[in-house]
């Protein structure tokens, strides 16, 4: 009987672990992908819309990629380059006011964030000035780490080594724009793990321990040397085929497509419908996963079909995963795993740079939230105005909800699109200043979108992995937004190592007892 690899979960990370799978795998080996919904993509959504005699883009979900040389910055463009996307990327320079602009709604006003020493001497804005004196805190504080703890909130630690200012001011901005989550929730540990461990292993404060930090980073990348020097290899030879594509991507800050991020799992369902070893079952639910008597996986769907498995991965959302364990004990992280409502609203005008400034967007604080339902506005025309191509317009989208989604709107399962469309517009006119009727307003609730990375994510991650190694007989894996970052390029990069770097796809017929877990895992370790 032929070997089979069920990927369950049709979103970026479900996509792009059938894509390497079929990259990897001879055609004698299936690859299902199997996603509950009609439609392939997950929270990557984009929408050609159109009001006024103008035709748009409008944003549902991700709609940036950073550049740069990292690991997961490079997984993504070598992504596009193997799917032949490069004519469709669209950059924004390093020296545009997108790039070097970014602000805080503060005190009523946009202040714009310092980009960099030029910009520290023309002075700081209000919702800035805590930084300098934030810094000097931690300088002269001593340590004061909690003994015997293991994690504490963003709020805690910051507010412990910088003063509670800088948290309010920036810190909770930042985190509500990344997981639309409240710092006094989230890990420190996880998501400022190099801070956190300068605090935690030095004796001298944060700023200082940093240096520390650097020289266990380098001694824990050494274990990696071998596949660093593979992977630069393999990126130099993608240049020197698609030169003017890598020379503009060097010169970009970042980047998306002409017709939106869409086009990027567009792209991927493609490739993947020509690929004959690759079954897309979409529309059927899985209800169970369970362990069969010759020992093989079962994925059982909704119109009661069993599929045998030599191997899952399992990219469902941790909520989803919970209902089709059976009578399975969850583990802990799938037990203890918020997950944040977002309302995304796109608004359309029929005129150009209407905004106030120049720049991507803003951030609201915790400092700003009771002058704000949103919790920031991204200038789209301003940031991508190549997406926009001839058409007189300025396009703003407006993020709602996150940790006070329901206080400010009630149940999520009941709020009307008109409650927040009408919010979105309140944002733009009382933050903004702009007056004007739109074109086009548009608004779509990310019920459950982003999961929240709070306090003991660390040590429920690592009990998350001993928890995969029992299931189905060493016979499932994991990936997705919940592990090791929900970013768009995160999810791409662990669903590239777990195929091409943990799974034997030589030997399917025994167990692999690979959790998808173990890389990510690493980060989170030190050499002494």
């Amino acid at each position: 009987m032929a070997a089979t690899i069920s990927v369950l979960g049709g979103g970026i990370s479900g996509l792009s672990a059938a894509w390497y799978l079929s990259q990897r795998l001879p055609p004698t080996v299936k690859v299902q992908l199997i996603e509950g919904s009609s439609r392939l993509g997950g929270w990557v959504r984009s929408e050609i819309r159109q009001a006024g005699g103008a035709s748009f883009l409008a944003e549902k979900g991700p709609r940036t990629l950073r550049t740069g040389s990292s690991r997961e910055a490079l997984a993504v463009l070598e992504l596009v380059d193997d799917l032949d996307l490069r004519s469709q990327v669209v950059a924004v320079s390093k020296m545009s006011a997108a790039a070097r602009n970014r602000y805080i709604y503060f005190n009523g006003e946009l202040n714009c964030m310092p980009s960099g020493l030029a910009s520290l001497l023309t002075g700081l804005p209000p919702a800035v000035r805590c930084l300098p004196r934030g810094i000097f805190h931690d300088l002269i504080t001593p340590k004061n780490t909690p003994e015997g703890s293991t994690d504490e909130s963003v709020h805690s630690f910051v507010s412990r080594r910088f003063g509670e200012e800088v948290d309010d001011n920036l810190a909770s901005a930042v985190m509500h724009g990344i997981y639309a989550a409240d710092t006094k929730e989230l890990s420190a540990r996880a998501l400022l793990y190099p801070f956190w461990l300068a605090d935690h292993t030095g004796k001298t404060g944060v700023i200082r321990g940093l240096r520390r930090v650097a020289k266990l980073s380098r001694a824990n990348s050494a274990r990696f040397s071998v596949r660093d020097s593979m992977e630069r290899q393999d990126n130099e030879s993608r240049r020197a085929k698609a030169p003017e594509f890598w020379e503009m991507i060097d010169e970009a800050s970042m980047y998306s497509f002409r017709n939106g991020m869409q086009t990027l799992t567009e792209g991927l369902v493609s490739k993947l419908r020509l690929r004959p070893n690759v079954e897309i079952i979409a529309g059927q639910a899985v209800t169970k996963i369970q362990q069969g008597t010759d020992g093989m996986a079962e994925v059982v769907l909704a119109d009661g079909q069993i599929l045998s498995a030599n191997h899952i991965i399992n990219t469902l959302p941790l909520h989803c995963l919970r209902d089709i364990l059976g009578d399975v004990r969850p583990s802990s992280l799938v037990e203890n795993t918020p997950y944040a409502d977002v309302a995304v609203v796109n608004v359309t005008y029929l005129a150009k740079q209407i905004e106030p400034v120049d720049g991507f967007g803003y951030l609201v604080p915790r400092a700003s939230a009771g002058d704000s339902k949103a919790l920031g506005v991204v200038f789209d025309s301003r940031a991508l105005p190549a997406q926009d191509g001839d058409a007189g317009i300025s396009r703003l989208t407006v993020m709602l909800g996150g940790p006070r989604f329901k206080s400010i709107f009630g149940d999520p399962d009941s709020v009307s699109s008109t409650v927040l469309e009408d919010a979105a517009l309140e944002t733009i006119r009382n933050q903004l200043g702009i007056q004007m009727a739109p074109a086009d307003v548009d608004a779509t609730l990310g019920r459950r979108c982003i999961p929240s990375y709070t306090v003991g994510y660390v040590d429920r991650l690592k009990n998350m992995h001993e928890w995969v190694k029992s299931q189905l007989n060493g016979r499932m894996s994991v990936a997705g937004a919940a592990y090791g970052g929900p970013a768009v390029p995160q999810c791409i990069l662990n669903t590239r190592d777990l195929v091409n770097r943990h799974l034997n796809l030589d030997a399917l017929d025994t167990p692999q007892n690979v959790t998808g877990l173990e890389e990510i895992i690493s980060n989170f370790e030190y050499i002494k």
